[in-house]
Formats: structure tokens, C-alpha cells, sequence
């Protein structure tokens, strides 16, 4: 990172200069640097004094796996003399003789981890460095500069990268900054007193990362590893009444979910499920069109979700396609937008919405023979494309603009499953009881996402602990939910009969998927973290918190994928691209920002497990798909090569 970046030495309004990553940087009021503020003999005190609090260390931080240490400065008398000399500093600085001393002492050691040093370019979260009001905002003071709150940030050992930017509101949930040159990092070199106040304490985000060019080996208890101390000195009186505004309210975990559900609720119950949910089924070119196997392999399926599932109205939407400026188009009189960007493979071109005239002319091909097979299943319930309708868009709208056409102009339900065109269920699946959990009065609509489970997110809880520590696992735990409506006798879990109907398609996956249960039971914290939660002889199945909002098979509100995962303003999801690629890093950055419980739940997304080693849904590969007529004559082509 540190290599990567052309430094720029930016003058700071008070004289000195920040080493910025931005040319024409715009460098806020109220920051100061001072220089070589302390000595080698300083850091050596310092880092004895913090090493022989090691006992205080607590592991913090979601996104960085960081350790910090508090101090209350009145209660710390082995800090008076750095205290002392910060105080005086920053008198000097901002020409006043009334500064106050720093109250509270915070210390951060930051470790360079391959997980940190993967994401740390992706996810550049910025924080406002006090959530809350200082009595001086309150008062409206700050615009006269007379607020005497700071915070003075040492980087002790190691040089550090600080991400600073300016919010257009300062509001925890507001991603847009007030201009490019708003938005940068500069470089804190080891010593340096780095000094906020005013507008760059209060209208300006920061977040600090380890340089991983920097050159430091030791942290403080003497670990090899690379890693940063960093201390922050802080003198801020926050109101007390934002301080109560800002309290979290207490989330809705078990102790709702175990109320009995009251009379409103049952009526919710024996609503019928085409009542409250649709189906969503998008889909575009691939190489095996004109076929529709893929579609009819995958709606083949959806008994598995239950007689009602099977009644549901469900929407097919083909999206619109891009003409790709080829050989083969010269003269071509396809009405499609031309497109003339190249990429490596037919697949990936055609994954982008871009086809050759021919694969165009398969594809609509491919759409006459879809409505024939509705029109055909019209009035037959038995069959899987009964009550089932077809969407043509007219141009290219990427996966989650065609959601987003499909939920704003044809859905009428409030509920919502979305499945691509290459998703199955794999085995039974609670689909109705899932609704009523999200319907159920008692969860104030806390639930609006239920992802069913595939085999890359079947062990969800071992990759969460994995990337964010103990510390957040723990806190992940006390959010999921163990709704009474999922409980069941026989149905799912370990030895439940959804296992028996499962589609299994050749022995090879039949083994492989038995090994995949055996290492579910053996070790995964997905099944142990569980164990806990059966009682009363009863199976009881669960709903994870998910900072990952996958695209695969999942209901959600209608209205929440309406009015907040596409609101304009937001612009959580591209379009061209699926909303997992852009909404995922949204919730990652909302969770650092705000804190697991809040940052989640604006977004309200679960992933359902039934305990049992297997999963719910699987993918036919709807780029590479071969129909059965391709596989036959790969087959005899095969064996005639061989002879």
C-alpha cells in the first residue's frame, strides 16, 4: 500500500503540511501536525508503561482484528507526564492558556493480517471520531471556533495510514462525500502528533490502517508480526442528551420469537401462500438456448418448496441483450444495442448481456419455446410452470435491474422469492413457514431477508468466525433466531425425511455430499454453536444474521428490496451487476460503521439451516450447461476418438 501511493505535500492552513495520496487535497479546518513531538526515550517509556498493563489489552474492531487498552486520565497517574506535555502542546497550537487536559486515553496496536491486508483497499470505512454532540456543537459554538474539545492521535512505533473524508451529511448512514478532493489518505509517521478540533473533529471521518510498508516487527508484547500503536488523547463532554438519543434499543432475539403467536398472527397463518408470495425468476442468453432445460430442470424443483409454493405466481423475466459488433453481425438487421467491447470467452460476454446476432436469434427462440410452455400449463396444477408468466425486457438490465423492473411493475404480493434461472432446491424446503416467521407480528418486521442455504455459505458461522474473530462471533450468536414457527418433529435436522427426497444425480455427488455432512458434524462451528438449541425434543431450525446478501434462492419483503435495497439515493445496486456484488460491501461497511447489531439490522438478512450436513438449494451452471443432447453426442465423440 505504501508503495502504491504517490505522496503529495499538502500545507495545512496552520503552517505545517500533511503528506496527502491527493494532489489538490482539501485540508479541513482545525488540524494540526507537530513534528518529531516525542523521542526515542518517550516511546521507549511509553511502551513499558502499556506493556506492563497487558492484562488491559481487549480485543476490538469488526473489519480489523485490533486490540486497544482505555485509560481514564484522572485514575492514571503513570500518564501525567505525556498528558502534561499534549496539554501545553496544543495550547501553544491553538494559542490558548484555558486547555483543558485530555480526559480519556485510548490505545490501539493494529496487526498486519492477510484478512486486513486483503480488504483493508475494499473496505475504507470512515468514522466520525465522536458519534455524539459535545456541548459545545450543541450550544452552537463550534461555527465561533471557540469549542476547547480535541483529540490528539501518536503513532508510537510504526507509520500509519489515516483514510479522512467529509460526509455531505454527518450521519453514520451517509456514504457520499462533498467532493473528491473530500475524500484522502495521509500518512502518519512514527512521533508525530497528529491534533483535531473544530470542523476536522466534528465534520470529518477518519479511520487509521497499518502501512504495510512499514517497517516495524515488534509489537508490544514482543510478537514478531508486524504491527502499529497508536494513542489517542481525548478531551470531549458530550451532551447528555445525545448520548441518550444515541443508545441502541434492544434488539428482537428469542425472547419475542418464544411469545405465542396472538390472534392477528393466526390470521396471518392461514393466509394462503399465493396471497403473500411471488416468484421472481430472471433470466438471460446462455449457450444452450434455443433449449429451455436449464429453466425446466430448475422448475422441476419446486415441489420441493410445497403444494402452495407450486400455486404461486411466478414471473420470468428475460432481460434485454447487447449486440456484439462481430463477424458474424455485418449484416445483421437485429434491432439489439450494438456493443463492441471485447471479453475473454463466449461465456463471459454473454454473462454480461453481449451476444452475437446468432446467439440473439437463439435466445428469442428460446423465449417463444418458454411462453409455449406456460400457455401449455395454464390450468394444470401439477404442472411446475402453472400460473406462470413471462417479462421481456426490451434492453440489457443485468440481473438486478431486472429484479428491480420485475418488483416495481409486475410484482402485487408482499413477499417476494428470487431464483435465477440455474437454482434448484435440492430437498424439502420450508418456504410457507419461513413466510409466516417474517410475517409474524412479534419480530416487528425485524426479518426481511431469508437466504436458503448452498454449499459455499452451508458452514456460514465458521467463515463469520474466521474472518471477524471470537469477539464478534460471540455478539453474532446473541442475534440469531430461533423462531417457534421453524421448530418440527421429523421433518428436518440431522435424520429428518427431507433428506429422502433429495436430488441426488449420480453417486459421485451422492459420496461427496457425505463427506461434506461428516465434516459438518465433526468440527464445524455451524453445528456445535447449535446444539444448544434443542429442546423439548423438538428440531429446531435457524436464522443466522448475514453481512452477505447472496443472490441465491431467497424470500425477502417486497417492499424492502423497493423502497431501500433500490432506492436511488442509496445506489447500493449497479446496474449491469448483481446486488450482491455492490449491496454486500454496503452491509459490511454499515456494520463497521454502526455496529453489528445496529449496522444489520437496517438490513434485516438471515440465512436459514436446518442442522442436517445439507443444503437447501444447488446450482446448475447455467453459463457452462450442456443439454441432454449435447452431453449424448460429447459422449459418442468421445468414444469414437477413443477406438
Amino acid at each position: 500500500l505504501m508503495n502504491s501511493i504517490a505522496w503529495h505535500e499538502t500545507p495545512l492552513i496552520q503552517g505545517d503540511f500533511l503528506k496527502t495520496s491527493a494532489e489538490d487535497a482539501v485540508v479541513p479546518s482545525g488540524l494540526h501536525v507537530i513534528s518529531d513531538f516525542i523521542t526515542d526515550e518517550d516511546v521507549t517509556m511509553l511502551t513499558n508503561i502499556i506493556e506492563g498493563n497487558r492484562h488491559l489489552w481487549q480485543h476490538k474492531g469488526f473489519e480489523e482484528r485490533k486490540r486497544i487498552q482505555r485509560y481514564t486520565v484522572s485514575l492514571s497517574p503513570q500518564f501525567d507526564w505525556i498528558v502534561d506535555k499534549i496539554t501545553s502542546a496544543i495550547g501553544d497550537t491553538l494559542s490558548t492558556s484555558a486547555t483543558k487536559r485530555p480526559s480519556e486515553i485510548i490505545i490501539e496496536e493494529r496487526k498486519s493480517t492477510s484478512f486486513v491486508s486483503n480488504r483493508c483497499n475494499t473496505f475504507e470505512t470512515s468514522t466520525s471520531e465522536v458519534r455524539t454532540e459535545c456541548t459545545c456543537v450543541s450550544a452552537k459554538i463550534l461555527d465561533n471556533c471557540k469549542c476547547s474539545c480535541y483529540v490528539a492521535q501518536l503513532s508510537l512505533n510504526a507509520e500509519c495510514i489515516q483514510l479522512i473524508d467529509k460526509p455531505k451529511e454527518r450521519k453514520a448512514d451517509c456514504w457520499d462525500v462533498v467532493s473528491p478532493q473530500h475524500r484522502y489518505k495521509f500518512l502518519m509517521e512514527p512521533k508525530t502528533l497528529i491534533c483535531k478540533t473544530g470542523e476536522s473533529l466534528w465534520n470529518w471521518r477518519s479511520r487509521i490502517t497499518l502501512a504495510s510498508g512499514a517497517n516495524n516487527q515488534d509489537s508490544i508484547d514482543g510478537n514478531t508480526q508486524r504491527s502499529s500503536v497508536t494513542i489517542a488523547f481525548r478531551q470531549v463532554v458530550t451532551s447528555n442528551a445525545s448520548s441518550r438519543g444515541n443508545q441502541e434499543k434492544n434488539e428482537i432475539i428469542n425472547n419475542v420469537c418464544k411469545k405465542k403467536v396472538d390472534k392477528d398472527d393466526k390470521d396471518v397463518e392461514d393466509s394462503s401462500l399465493p396471497q403473500v408470495l411471488s416468484v421472481i425468476v430472471t433470466t438471460s442468453p446462455i449457450k444452450s438456448n434455443p433449449s429451455t432445460e436449464v429453466l425446466e430442470r430448475a422448475f422441476a424443483t419446486f415441489h420441493h418448496g410445497g403444494n402452495e409454493f407450486m400455486e404461486v405466481e411466478k414471473l420470468i423475466v428475460c432481460d434485454g441483450v447487447r449486440l456484439h459488433c462481430g463477424r458474424d453481425d455485418s449484416t445483421s438487421g437485429n434491432q439489439a444495442r450494438k456493443f463492441t467491447k471485447k471479453y475473454q470467452n463466449a461465456k463471459q460476454a454473454l454473462r454480461n448481456g453481449i451476444a452475437t446476432s446468432i446467439q440473439i436469434e437463439k435466445y428469442e427462440l428460446f423465449k417463444t419455446a418458454l411462453k409455449k410452455l406456460c400457455e401449455e400449463a395454464s390450468g394444470v396444477k401439477s404442472s411446475p410452470f402453472f400460473n406462470t408468466r413471462v417479462v421481456e425486457l426490451n434492453e440489457r438490465h443485468g440481473y438486478g435491474f431486472a429484479l428491480r423492473h420485475a418488483l416495481y411493475y409486475e410484482v402485487k404480493t408482499p413477499y417476494v422469492c428470487v431464483i435465477q434461472h440455474d437454482r434448484t432446491f435440492m430437498r424439502s424446503t420450508p418456504i410457507k413457514e419461513v413466510v409466516n416467521v417474517m410475517m409474524n407480528k412479534n419480530t416487528n418486521g425485524a426479518i426481511k431477508y431469508v437466504g436458503f442455504s448452498m454449499r459455499s455459505n452451508l458452514t456460514y458461522r465458521d467463515i463469520f468466525m474466521s474472518k471477524y474473530g471470537p469477539g464478534a462471533f460471540d455478539e453474532l450468536q446473541d442475534m440469531i433466531l430461533y423462531p417457534p414457527e421453524l421448530a418440527n418433529d421429523c421433518k428436518y435436522g440431522r435424520n429428518g425425511s427431507s433428506l429422502d427426497d433429495g436430488i441426488i444425480y449420480s453417486e459421485a455427488l451422492k459420496k461427496n455430499l457425505r463427506s461434506l455432512a461428516k465434516s459438518y458434524f465433526s468440527g464445524s462451528m455451524q453445528y456445535r454453536s447449535h446444539l444448544k438449541a434443542e429442546k423439548y425434543g423438538k428440531h429446531q431450525l435457524s436464522l443466522t444474521p448475514t453481512i452477505f446478501w447472496f443472490d441465491n434462492i431467497h424470500i425477502c419483503e417486497t417492499s424492502h428490496y423497493r423502497k431501500f435495497i433500490f432506492d436511488p439515493k442509496l445506489k447500493m445496486v449497479a446496474k449491469g451487476g448483481f446486488v450482491e456484488d455492490k449491496l454486500s460491501p454496503v452491509i459490511t461497511k454499515s456494520v463497521e460503521r454502526l455496529g453489528l447489531k445496529k449496522g444489520h439490522g437496517r438490513f434485516g438478512s438471515y440465512l436459514l439451516d436446518d442442522h442436517s450436513g445439507y443444503f437447501f438449494t444447488g446450482h446448475l451452471d447455467g453459463g457452462s450447461f450442456m443439454t441432454e443432447e449435447e452431453r449424448t453426442r460429447l459422449l459418442i465423440k468421445g468414444k469414437n476418438m477413443s477406438k
